[in-house]
Protein backbone atom coordinates (compact mmCIF):
# COMPACT_ATOMS: atom_id res chain seq x y z
CA UNK A 1 0.00 0.00 0.00
CA UNK A 2 0.89 5.44 0.19
CA UNK A 3 5.25 14.52 -0.35
CA UNK A 4 7.52 19.85 -1.51
CA UNK A 5 8.96 23.08 -2.70
CA UNK A 6 8.51 26.74 -1.96
CA UNK A 7 5.38 28.13 -3.52
CA UNK A 8 6.15 30.52 -6.35
CA UNK A 9 5.04 34.10 -6.75
CA UNK A 10 1.49 33.31 -7.82
CA UNK A 11 0.70 30.91 -4.96
CA UNK A 12 1.77 32.20 -1.53
CA UNK A 13 -1.73 33.46 -0.78
CA UNK A 14 -3.21 29.98 -0.86
CA UNK A 15 -2.57 27.49 1.89
CA UNK A 16 -4.23 24.08 2.18
CA UNK A 17 -5.87 24.31 5.60
CA UNK A 18 -7.91 21.20 6.30
CA UNK A 19 -9.19 22.49 9.63
CA UNK A 20 -11.38 25.07 7.95
CA UNK A 21 -11.79 23.30 4.66
CA UNK A 22 -15.21 21.95 3.71
CA UNK A 23 -15.55 18.98 1.38
CA UNK A 24 -16.65 21.36 -1.39
CA UNK A 25 -13.52 23.52 -1.11
CA UNK A 26 -11.80 21.67 -3.92
CA UNK A 27 -13.97 23.61 -6.37
CA UNK A 28 -13.02 27.00 -7.74
CA UNK A 29 -16.01 28.76 -6.22
CA UNK A 30 -15.13 27.91 -2.61
CA UNK A 31 -11.37 28.36 -2.56
CA UNK A 32 -10.45 31.07 -0.07
CA UNK A 33 -7.09 32.81 0.17
CA UNK A 34 -5.24 32.41 3.44
CA UNK A 35 -4.09 35.40 5.45
CA UNK A 36 -0.88 37.00 4.18
CA UNK A 37 1.55 39.39 5.76
CA UNK A 38 -0.04 42.34 3.98
CA UNK A 39 -3.49 43.45 2.86
CA UNK A 40 -4.98 41.49 0.01
CA UNK A 41 -7.94 42.57 -2.05
CA UNK A 42 -10.50 40.06 -3.28
CA UNK A 43 -9.91 41.01 -6.89
CA UNK A 44 -6.16 40.43 -6.62
CA UNK A 45 -6.69 37.04 -5.02
CA UNK A 46 -9.12 36.07 -7.73
CA UNK A 47 -6.67 37.11 -10.42
CA UNK A 48 -3.94 35.04 -8.82
CA UNK A 49 -6.26 32.10 -8.39
CA UNK A 50 -7.28 32.26 -12.05
CA UNK A 51 -3.63 32.49 -13.11
CA UNK A 52 -3.04 29.10 -11.49
CA UNK A 53 -5.53 27.55 -13.88
CA UNK A 54 -3.23 28.09 -16.87
CA UNK A 55 -0.07 26.29 -17.94
CA UNK A 56 0.50 22.56 -18.26
CA UNK A 57 -2.53 20.50 -17.19
CA UNK A 58 -4.06 23.72 -15.86
CA UNK A 59 -1.59 23.70 -12.95
CA UNK A 60 -0.09 27.12 -13.58
CA UNK A 61 2.67 27.92 -11.09
CA UNK A 62 2.17 24.56 -9.37
CA UNK A 63 3.49 22.61 -12.35
CA UNK A 64 7.11 22.58 -11.15
CA UNK A 65 5.99 21.63 -7.64
CA UNK A 66 3.97 18.70 -8.99
CA UNK A 67 7.01 17.50 -10.99
CA UNK A 68 9.24 17.60 -7.92
CA UNK A 69 6.61 15.90 -5.80
CA UNK A 70 6.11 13.18 -8.41
CA UNK A 71 9.83 12.48 -8.65
CA UNK A 72 10.28 12.26 -4.88
CA UNK A 73 7.58 9.59 -4.77
CA UNK A 74 9.25 7.76 -7.68
CA UNK A 75 12.49 7.57 -5.70
CA UNK A 76 10.56 6.33 -2.68
CA UNK A 77 9.05 3.47 -4.66
CA UNK A 78 12.36 2.07 -5.96
CA UNK A 79 13.66 0.42 -2.74
CA UNK A 80 10.13 -0.87 -2.05
CA UNK A 81 10.04 -2.51 -5.46
CA UNK A 82 13.50 -4.03 -5.05
CA UNK A 83 12.40 -5.52 -1.72
CA UNK A 84 9.39 -7.09 -3.44
CA UNK A 85 11.58 -8.67 -6.11
CA UNK A 86 13.57 -10.75 -3.61
CA UNK A 87 10.79 -13.31 -2.91
CA UNK A 88 10.65 -14.06 -6.65
CA UNK A 89 14.43 -14.52 -6.79
CA UNK A 90 14.56 -16.95 -3.86
CA UNK A 91 11.29 -18.87 -4.40
CA UNK A 92 12.89 -21.67 -6.40
CA UNK A 93 15.81 -21.96 -3.98
CA UNK A 94 13.84 -22.50 -0.77
CA UNK A 95 11.41 -25.11 0.51
CA UNK A 96 7.99 -24.00 1.66
CA UNK A 97 6.65 -20.57 2.48
CA UNK A 98 7.85 -20.07 6.07
CA UNK A 99 11.01 -18.31 4.86
CA UNK A 100 8.90 -16.10 2.63
CA UNK A 101 6.84 -15.19 5.69
CA UNK A 102 10.05 -14.32 7.56
CA UNK A 103 11.25 -12.07 4.74
CA UNK A 104 7.89 -10.29 4.58
CA UNK A 105 8.87 -8.30 7.69
CA UNK A 106 10.79 -5.95 5.38
CA UNK A 107 7.52 -4.16 4.63
CA UNK A 108 6.75 -3.49 8.29
CA UNK A 109 8.65 -0.19 8.68
CA UNK A 110 5.99 1.39 6.50
CA UNK A 111 3.38 0.07 8.88
CA UNK A 112 5.22 1.29 11.99
CA UNK A 113 6.47 4.67 10.82
CA UNK A 114 3.80 6.51 12.79
CA UNK A 115 5.93 5.71 15.86
CA UNK A 116 8.61 8.18 14.73
CA UNK A 117 6.50 10.42 12.46
CA UNK A 118 6.08 13.12 15.16
CA UNK A 119 9.85 13.24 15.53
CA UNK A 120 10.22 13.96 11.81
CA UNK A 121 7.53 16.64 12.02
CA UNK A 122 8.83 18.42 15.11
CA UNK A 123 12.65 18.21 14.92
CA UNK A 124 14.26 20.16 12.09
CA UNK A 125 16.62 22.96 11.15
CA UNK A 126 14.96 26.23 10.16
CA UNK A 127 18.00 26.99 8.01
CA UNK A 128 17.63 23.82 5.92
CA UNK A 129 13.83 23.72 6.01
CA UNK A 130 11.33 21.64 7.94
CA UNK A 131 11.16 18.84 5.35
CA UNK A 132 14.58 19.09 3.71
CA UNK A 133 16.20 18.69 7.13
CA UNK A 134 15.12 15.04 6.90
CA UNK A 135 14.66 14.46 3.17
CA UNK A 136 18.20 15.31 2.07
CA UNK A 137 20.19 13.22 4.61
CA UNK A 138 17.73 10.32 4.32
CA UNK A 139 18.07 10.12 0.56
CA UNK A 140 21.85 10.35 0.84
CA UNK A 141 21.70 7.44 3.29
CA UNK A 142 19.56 5.42 0.87
CA UNK A 143 22.01 6.13 -1.94
CA UNK A 144 24.98 5.19 0.25
CA UNK A 145 23.32 1.98 1.41
CA UNK A 146 22.57 0.99 -2.19
CA UNK A 147 26.24 1.43 -3.03
CA UNK A 148 27.36 -0.67 -0.04
CA UNK A 149 24.81 -3.53 -0.05
CA UNK A 150 26.04 -5.12 -3.35
CA UNK A 151 29.17 -6.24 -1.50
CA UNK A 152 27.14 -8.64 0.68
CA UNK A 153 23.95 -9.33 -1.26
CA UNK A 154 25.40 -11.86 -3.72
CA UNK A 155 26.23 -14.49 -1.09
CA UNK A 156 22.94 -13.88 0.73
CA UNK A 157 21.02 -14.63 -2.48
CA UNK A 158 22.93 -17.87 -2.92
CA UNK A 159 24.50 -16.72 -6.19
CA UNK A 160 27.83 -18.29 -5.30
CA UNK A 161 26.46 -21.76 -4.56
CA UNK A 162 25.70 -21.22 -0.88
CA UNK A 163 22.41 -21.34 0.98
CA UNK A 164 19.91 -18.51 0.99
CA UNK A 165 20.53 -16.22 3.97
CA UNK A 166 17.03 -14.93 4.62
CA UNK A 167 18.09 -13.13 7.79
CA UNK A 168 20.77 -11.11 5.99
CA UNK A 169 18.43 -10.25 3.13
CA UNK A 170 15.64 -9.27 5.50
CA UNK A 171 18.00 -7.14 7.60
CA UNK A 172 19.39 -5.06 4.74
CA UNK A 173 16.14 -4.58 2.88
CA UNK A 174 14.34 -3.80 6.12
CA UNK A 175 16.92 -1.04 6.67
CA UNK A 176 16.27 0.34 3.16
CA UNK A 177 12.53 0.23 3.76
CA UNK A 178 12.97 2.02 7.09
CA UNK A 179 14.81 4.86 5.33
CA UNK A 180 12.19 5.02 2.56
CA UNK A 181 9.39 5.03 5.14
CA UNK A 182 10.97 7.95 7.00
CA UNK A 183 11.46 9.77 3.71
CA UNK A 184 7.75 9.21 3.05
CA UNK A 185 6.86 11.03 6.28
CA UNK A 186 8.84 14.07 5.17
CA UNK A 187 7.42 14.03 1.63
CA UNK A 188 3.83 13.56 2.86
CA UNK A 189 4.22 16.54 5.15
CA UNK A 190 5.77 18.65 2.41
CA UNK A 191 2.89 17.77 0.06
CA UNK A 192 0.32 19.35 2.39
CA UNK A 193 1.82 22.82 1.91
CA UNK A 194 3.39 22.45 -1.50
CA UNK A 195 0.38 23.07 -3.73
CA UNK A 196 -2.30 25.73 -3.80
CA UNK A 197 -5.72 24.72 -2.52
CA UNK A 198 -7.05 24.55 -6.09
CA UNK A 199 -4.47 21.91 -7.08
CA UNK A 200 -4.03 20.08 -3.78
CA UNK A 201 -5.84 17.04 -5.20
CA UNK A 202 -2.71 16.42 -7.27
CA UNK A 203 -0.88 15.41 -4.08
CA UNK A 204 -2.65 12.04 -3.98
CA UNK A 205 -2.15 11.64 -7.73
CA UNK A 206 1.59 12.26 -7.36
CA UNK A 207 1.73 9.77 -4.49
CA UNK A 208 -0.11 7.09 -6.45
CA UNK A 209 1.55 7.58 -9.83
CA UNK A 210 5.03 8.34 -8.50
CA UNK A 211 5.15 5.45 -6.07
CA UNK A 212 3.72 3.12 -8.71
CA UNK A 213 6.36 4.13 -11.26
CA UNK A 214 9.17 3.80 -8.71
CA UNK A 215 7.84 0.47 -7.48
CA UNK A 216 7.78 -0.94 -10.97
CA UNK A 217 11.28 0.34 -11.70
CA UNK A 218 12.45 -1.55 -8.61
CA UNK A 219 10.26 -4.62 -9.04
CA UNK A 220 9.25 -5.48 -12.61
CA UNK A 221 11.89 -3.23 -14.12
CA UNK A 222 14.61 -5.07 -12.28
CA UNK A 223 13.16 -8.56 -12.77
CA UNK A 224 12.73 -7.92 -16.50
CA UNK A 225 16.30 -6.65 -16.94
CA UNK A 226 17.61 -9.51 -14.79
CA UNK A 227 15.74 -12.06 -16.93
CA UNK A 228 17.79 -13.64 -19.76
CA UNK A 229 14.61 -14.43 -21.72
CA UNK A 230 13.39 -10.83 -21.62
CA UNK A 231 16.79 -9.36 -22.47
CA UNK A 232 17.29 -11.81 -25.36
CA UNK A 233 14.26 -10.27 -27.05
CA UNK A 234 16.44 -7.23 -27.73
CA UNK A 235 19.77 -8.99 -28.39
CA UNK A 236 21.23 -10.15 -31.66
CA UNK A 237 22.66 -13.21 -29.90
CA UNK A 238 21.07 -15.13 -27.06
CA UNK A 239 22.84 -15.19 -23.71
CA UNK A 240 22.16 -17.07 -20.49
CA UNK A 241 22.42 -13.98 -18.29
CA UNK A 242 20.25 -10.90 -17.95
CA UNK A 243 21.18 -7.30 -18.62
CA UNK A 244 21.72 -6.51 -14.93
CA UNK A 245 22.24 -8.23 -11.59
CA UNK A 246 20.87 -7.20 -8.20
CA UNK A 247 24.31 -5.82 -7.37
CA UNK A 248 24.64 -3.63 -10.48
CA UNK A 249 21.04 -2.45 -10.27
CA UNK A 250 21.49 -1.35 -6.66
CA UNK A 251 24.65 0.57 -7.61
CA UNK A 252 22.85 2.34 -10.46
CA UNK A 253 20.04 3.55 -8.23
CA UNK A 254 22.51 4.48 -5.51
CA UNK A 255 24.13 6.92 -7.93
CA UNK A 256 20.70 8.22 -9.02
CA UNK A 257 19.71 8.89 -5.40
CA UNK A 258 22.91 10.79 -4.65
CA UNK A 259 22.75 12.95 -7.80
CA UNK A 260 19.06 13.82 -7.52
CA UNK A 261 19.31 14.51 -3.81
CA UNK A 262 22.12 16.96 -4.52
CA UNK A 263 19.88 18.70 -7.06
CA UNK A 264 17.01 18.97 -4.55
CA UNK A 265 19.35 20.23 -1.82
CA UNK A 266 20.76 23.00 -4.03
CA UNK A 267 17.99 24.06 -6.38
CA UNK A 268 14.65 23.26 -4.70
CA UNK A 269 13.72 25.74 -2.02
CA UNK A 270 11.28 25.11 0.77
CA UNK A 271 9.02 27.86 2.03
CA UNK A 272 9.75 29.29 5.44
CA UNK A 273 8.10 27.62 8.41
CA UNK A 274 5.25 29.79 9.71
CA UNK A 275 3.84 29.90 13.18
CA UNK A 276 0.77 27.81 12.33
CA UNK A 277 3.04 24.90 11.41
CA UNK A 278 4.77 25.06 14.81
CA UNK A 279 1.65 24.91 16.96
CA UNK A 280 2.24 21.39 18.26
CA UNK A 281 5.39 20.15 19.89
CA UNK A 282 6.84 16.67 19.95
CA UNK A 283 4.95 15.38 23.02
CA UNK A 284 1.75 17.17 22.03
CA UNK A 285 1.84 15.55 18.58
CA UNK A 286 2.05 12.07 20.14
CA UNK A 287 -0.89 12.94 22.37
CA UNK A 288 -2.89 14.19 19.41
CA UNK A 289 -2.00 11.06 17.48
CA UNK A 290 -3.35 8.86 20.26
CA UNK A 291 -6.53 10.95 20.35
CA UNK A 292 -6.95 10.49 16.59
CA UNK A 293 -6.56 6.72 16.86
CA UNK A 294 -9.36 6.69 19.45
CA UNK A 295 -11.76 8.67 17.25
CA UNK A 296 -14.76 6.51 16.38
CA UNK A 297 -14.64 7.52 12.71
CA UNK A 298 -10.98 6.52 12.43
CA UNK A 299 -11.55 3.20 14.20
CA UNK A 300 -14.46 2.32 11.89
CA UNK A 301 -12.51 3.45 8.81
CA UNK A 302 -9.40 1.41 9.60
CA UNK A 303 -11.46 -1.58 10.77
CA UNK A 304 -13.38 -1.72 7.49
CA UNK A 305 -10.21 -1.44 5.42
CA UNK A 306 -8.45 -4.10 7.51
CA UNK A 307 -11.24 -6.61 6.89
CA UNK A 308 -11.40 -6.07 3.13
CA UNK A 309 -7.61 -6.06 2.75
CA UNK A 310 -7.30 -9.25 4.78
CA UNK A 311 -9.84 -10.94 2.51
CA UNK A 312 -7.65 -10.28 -0.55
CA UNK A 313 -4.31 -10.97 1.16
CA UNK A 314 -3.98 -14.66 0.11
CA UNK A 315 -4.31 -13.63 -3.54
CA UNK A 316 -1.93 -10.69 -3.21
CA UNK A 317 0.74 -12.60 -1.29
CA UNK A 318 0.63 -16.03 -2.93
CA UNK A 319 -0.55 -15.89 -6.54
CA UNK A 320 2.82 -15.24 -8.19
CA UNK A 321 4.63 -17.73 -5.96
CA UNK A 322 1.97 -20.39 -6.60
CA UNK A 323 2.24 -19.93 -10.37
CA UNK A 324 5.99 -20.49 -10.10
CA UNK A 325 5.39 -23.57 -7.94
CA UNK A 326 3.00 -24.88 -10.61
CA UNK A 327 5.72 -24.65 -13.25
CA UNK A 328 5.49 -21.16 -14.71
CA UNK A 329 9.03 -19.86 -15.09
CA UNK A 330 10.21 -16.66 -13.44
CA UNK A 331 11.00 -15.23 -16.87
CA UNK A 332 7.48 -15.91 -18.12
CA UNK A 333 5.94 -14.39 -15.00
CA UNK A 334 8.10 -11.28 -15.32
CA UNK A 335 7.38 -10.88 -19.04
CA UNK A 336 3.65 -11.19 -18.40
CA UNK A 337 3.78 -8.69 -15.55
CA UNK A 338 5.93 -6.26 -17.53
CA UNK A 339 3.10 -5.83 -20.04
CA UNK A 340 1.04 -4.29 -17.24
CA UNK A 341 3.49 -1.47 -16.50
CA UNK A 342 1.89 1.13 -18.83
CA UNK A 343 -1.52 0.28 -17.40
CA UNK A 344 -0.29 0.60 -13.81
CA UNK A 345 1.12 4.06 -14.58
CA UNK A 346 -1.91 5.40 -16.48
CA UNK A 347 -4.67 3.89 -14.33
CA UNK A 348 -4.21 6.21 -11.32
CA UNK A 349 -4.37 9.27 -13.59
CA UNK A 350 -7.56 8.09 -15.26
CA UNK A 351 -9.24 6.96 -12.06
CA UNK A 352 -8.32 10.21 -10.27
CA UNK A 353 -9.94 12.21 -13.07
CA UNK A 354 -13.24 10.35 -12.77
CA UNK A 355 -13.33 10.00 -8.98
CA UNK A 356 -15.61 12.38 -7.10
CA UNK A 357 -13.31 14.23 -4.71
CA UNK A 358 -16.20 14.88 -2.30
CA UNK A 359 -17.22 11.21 -2.13
CA UNK A 360 -14.11 9.16 -3.03
CA UNK A 361 -15.22 6.12 -1.03
CA UNK A 362 -17.97 5.50 -3.59
CA UNK A 363 -15.21 4.56 -6.03
CA UNK A 364 -13.58 2.34 -3.38
CA UNK A 365 -16.80 0.39 -2.87
CA UNK A 366 -17.37 0.15 -6.63
CA UNK A 367 -14.05 -1.66 -6.96
CA UNK A 368 -14.85 -4.44 -4.48
CA UNK A 369 -17.11 -6.68 -6.57
CA UNK A 370 -14.91 -6.48 -9.72
CA UNK A 371 -11.93 -7.37 -7.55
CA UNK A 372 -13.77 -10.35 -6.06
CA UNK A 373 -14.80 -11.55 -9.53
CA UNK A 374 -11.32 -11.16 -11.02
CA UNK A 375 -9.86 -12.82 -7.91
CA UNK A 376 -12.03 -15.87 -8.56
CA UNK A 377 -10.76 -15.96 -12.14
CA UNK A 378 -7.16 -15.77 -10.89
CA UNK A 379 -7.82 -18.69 -8.54
CA UNK A 380 -9.20 -20.75 -11.43
CA UNK A 381 -6.14 -19.85 -13.50
CA UNK A 382 -3.81 -21.07 -10.74
CA UNK A 383 -5.82 -24.30 -10.48
CA UNK A 384 -5.52 -24.80 -14.25
CA UNK A 385 -1.77 -24.10 -14.11
CA UNK A 386 -1.22 -27.10 -11.81
CA UNK A 387 -2.97 -29.39 -14.31
CA UNK A 388 -0.88 -28.62 -17.41
CA UNK A 389 2.78 -28.94 -18.32
CA UNK A 390 2.94 -26.49 -21.23
CA UNK A 391 1.62 -22.97 -21.47
CA UNK A 392 0.37 -21.82 -24.86
CA UNK A 393 -0.47 -18.31 -26.09
CA UNK A 394 -4.08 -18.61 -24.90
CA UNK A 395 -2.85 -19.10 -21.32
CA UNK A 396 -0.84 -15.86 -21.37
CA UNK A 397 -3.66 -13.90 -23.04
CA UNK A 398 -6.15 -15.12 -20.45
CA UNK A 399 -3.71 -14.40 -17.62
CA UNK A 400 -3.07 -10.88 -18.92
CA UNK A 401 -6.78 -10.05 -19.26
CA UNK A 402 -7.57 -11.35 -15.78
CA UNK A 403 -4.68 -9.43 -14.26
CA UNK A 404 -5.83 -6.25 -15.99
CA UNK A 405 -9.28 -6.64 -14.45
CA UNK A 406 -7.80 -7.22 -11.01
CA UNK A 407 -5.40 -4.26 -11.35
CA UNK A 408 -8.17 -1.88 -12.38
CA UNK A 409 -10.29 -2.84 -9.37
CA UNK A 410 -7.35 -2.70 -6.93
CA UNK A 411 -6.22 0.69 -8.26
CA UNK A 412 -9.74 2.09 -7.94
CA UNK A 413 -9.66 1.18 -4.27
CA UNK A 414 -6.14 2.50 -3.69
CA UNK A 415 -6.58 5.88 -5.41
CA UNK A 416 -9.90 6.63 -3.73
CA UNK A 417 -8.45 5.65 -0.36
CA UNK A 418 -5.52 8.07 -0.83
CA UNK A 419 -7.89 10.86 -1.89
CA UNK A 420 -10.01 10.34 1.21
CA UNK A 421 -6.92 10.34 3.47
CA UNK A 422 -5.77 13.63 1.99
CA UNK A 423 -9.24 15.11 2.43
CA UNK A 424 -9.56 14.40 6.15
CA UNK A 425 -5.90 14.92 7.19
CA UNK A 426 -5.18 17.84 9.50
CA UNK A 427 -2.46 20.10 8.05
CA UNK A 428 -1.57 21.42 11.53
CA UNK A 429 -0.14 18.02 12.32
CA UNK A 430 2.03 18.19 9.23
CA UNK A 431 2.66 14.77 7.74
CA UNK A 432 1.82 12.92 10.95
CA UNK A 433 -1.95 12.68 10.41
CA UNK A 434 -1.71 11.47 6.82
CA UNK A 435 1.16 9.16 7.78
CA UNK A 436 -0.91 7.74 10.63
CA UNK A 437 -3.77 6.83 8.30
CA UNK A 438 -1.46 5.48 5.60
CA UNK A 439 0.57 3.34 7.99
CA UNK A 440 -2.48 1.86 9.69
CA UNK A 441 -3.79 0.99 6.22
CA UNK A 442 -0.40 -0.46 5.23
CA UNK A 443 -0.46 -2.61 8.36
CA UNK A 444 -3.93 -3.76 7.34
CA UNK A 445 -2.32 -5.20 4.23
CA UNK A 446 1.09 -6.41 5.38
CA UNK A 447 0.02 -8.26 8.52
CA UNK A 448 -2.61 -10.44 6.78
CA UNK A 449 -0.15 -11.20 3.97
CA UNK A 450 2.47 -12.40 6.45
CA UNK A 451 -0.17 -14.55 8.14
CA UNK A 452 -1.21 -15.96 4.74
CA UNK A 453 2.39 -16.92 3.90
CA UNK A 454 2.80 -18.52 7.33
CA UNK A 455 -0.52 -20.39 7.17
CA UNK A 456 -0.48 -21.76 3.63
CA UNK A 457 1.85 -24.69 4.37
CA UNK A 458 0.06 -25.42 7.63
CA UNK A 459 -3.37 -25.81 6.05
CA UNK A 460 -2.02 -27.79 3.10
CA UNK A 461 -2.61 -31.53 3.25
CA UNK A 462 0.02 -33.62 1.42
CA UNK A 463 1.69 -37.02 1.63
CA UNK A 464 5.07 -38.40 0.60
CA UNK A 465 4.70 -41.00 -2.17
CA UNK A 466 7.48 -43.48 -3.05
CA UNK A 467 9.44 -43.23 0.19
CA UNK A 468 9.79 -46.08 2.65
CA UNK A 469 10.75 -43.89 5.60
CA UNK A 470 8.75 -40.67 5.17
CA UNK A 471 4.97 -40.56 4.86
CA UNK A 472 4.11 -36.88 5.19
CA UNK A 473 5.31 -33.67 3.52
CA UNK A 474 3.86 -31.44 6.19
CA UNK A 475 6.13 -28.38 6.48
CA UNK A 476 9.12 -30.33 5.08
CA UNK A 477 9.22 -31.25 1.40
CA UNK A 478 13.02 -31.59 1.33
CA UNK A 479 13.02 -34.60 3.68
CA UNK A 480 10.57 -36.43 1.42
CA UNK A 481 12.60 -35.66 -1.69
CA UNK A 482 15.87 -36.67 -0.02
CA UNK A 483 14.36 -40.04 0.88
CA UNK A 484 13.48 -40.73 -2.74
CA UNK A 485 9.82 -39.77 -2.58
CA UNK A 486 7.65 -37.08 -4.10
CA UNK A 487 5.04 -34.92 -2.44
CA UNK A 488 1.43 -35.44 -3.47
CA UNK A 489 -0.95 -32.64 -2.45
CA UNK A 490 -4.48 -33.58 -1.48
CA UNK A 491 -5.63 -30.13 -0.33
CA UNK A 492 -3.73 -27.00 -1.29
CA UNK A 493 -3.79 -24.35 1.44
CA UNK A 494 -3.83 -21.60 -1.20
CA UNK A 495 -7.31 -22.52 -2.34
CA UNK A 496 -8.52 -22.87 1.25
CA UNK A 497 -7.32 -19.38 2.20
CA UNK A 498 -8.61 -17.79 -1.01
CA UNK A 499 -12.04 -19.38 -0.53
CA UNK A 500 -12.27 -18.02 3.02
CA UNK A 501 -11.12 -14.59 1.85
CA UNK A 502 -13.69 -14.49 -0.96
CA UNK A 503 -16.51 -15.25 1.49
CA UNK A 504 -15.29 -12.50 3.82
CA UNK A 505 -15.13 -9.99 0.95
CA UNK A 506 -18.69 -10.80 -0.11
CA UNK A 507 -19.91 -10.35 3.47
CA UNK A 508 -18.06 -7.00 3.62
CA UNK A 509 -19.81 -5.81 0.47
CA UNK A 510 -23.17 -6.95 1.82
CA UNK A 511 -22.93 -5.76 5.44
CA UNK A 512 -20.14 -3.19 5.89
CA UNK A 513 -20.05 -1.19 2.64
CA UNK A 514 -22.90 1.10 3.74
CA UNK A 515 -21.18 1.83 7.05
CA UNK A 516 -17.97 2.55 5.15
CA UNK A 517 -19.75 4.81 2.67
CA UNK A 518 -21.31 6.98 5.40
CA UNK A 519 -17.86 7.96 6.71
CA UNK A 520 -17.36 10.43 3.84
CA UNK A 521 -20.54 12.33 4.71
CA UNK A 522 -19.16 13.38 8.10
CA UNK A 523 -17.76 16.89 8.45
CA UNK A 524 -14.00 17.08 8.00
CA UNK A 525 -13.71 18.70 11.43
CA UNK A 526 -15.09 15.52 13.02
CA UNK A 527 -11.88 13.74 12.00
CA UNK A 528 -9.70 16.27 13.81
CA UNK A 529 -8.83 16.77 17.46
CA UNK A 530 -7.99 19.84 19.49
CA UNK A 531 -5.98 20.37 22.63
CA UNK A 532 -9.21 20.65 24.60
CA UNK A 533 -10.51 17.21 23.48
Amino acid sequence: MVSSVEETETTPNHRYNLRSRKPESTTATTTEPATTSGPTTPDTSEDKDMSQNSGYFGLGADFFSVCVLMFLYVLQGVPLGLSSSVPILIQQKISGYSQQAAFSIVSYPFSCKLLWAPLVDCVYSTKLGRRKSWLVPLQYCIGGAMLYIPGVIGDALGNNGGEIQVGVLAGWFCFLTFLAATQDIAVDGWALTMLSSRNVGWASTCNTVGQTVGYFFGYLGFLALESPMFCNLFRSEEMDVGCVTMESYLRFWGVVFILTTTFVAIFVREKDVDSSEQDEGFVETYKSMMKIIRLKSVLVYIGCIFIIKASFSPLDALTGLKLMEAGLSKDSLVTLSALLIPLQVLLPLVITKYTNSQFPLNTYISGVLPRIFSGILITLLVYYTFSVTEFGPSFYVAGLIIQVLYSVAATMMFVSQMMFNARVSDVKMGGTYMTLLNTLINLSGTLPQTVSLWLVDRVTSSSCVGSETVTSCYMDKDTCTASGGTCSTETDGFFVLVSIGTCVALLWKWKLSKVFQKLQTQAVESWHVSSSD
